[in-house]
């Protein structure tokens, strides 16, 4: 081993206790970033479908039929002469 490979070990080992604690928070920052991603994305997918479904059933609404409407309107003559008025 060349002398800077001998002394760059000889730091890492000085360091170790440093160095390691360093490592356990550089892998749980990365797991909680990657959690954080994967909670946004669910929640975009979440939201969309809601949205989708959300105008759906909106378009779905607006196609029935209005019934806003008075009974007066539909009222028949009686041309048969059937109904009597008192």
């Amino acid at each position: 081993m060349s002398q800077a490979k001998v002394d760059k070990y000889k730091e890492y080992k000085k360091n170790r206790k440093k160095n390691i604690a360093k490592e356990k928070r550089q892998e749980k920052l990365a797991g909680f970033v990657t959690v954080g991603i994967f909670l946004i994305v669910i929640l975009a997918v979440a939201l969309s479908l809601g949205k989708s479904f959300s105008n759906s059933f909106g378009k779905s609404k607006e196609s029935l039929p209005g019934y806003d409407y008075v009974a007066e309107d539909f009222v028949l003559e009686d041309y048969a002469g059937v109904i009597v008025e008192e």
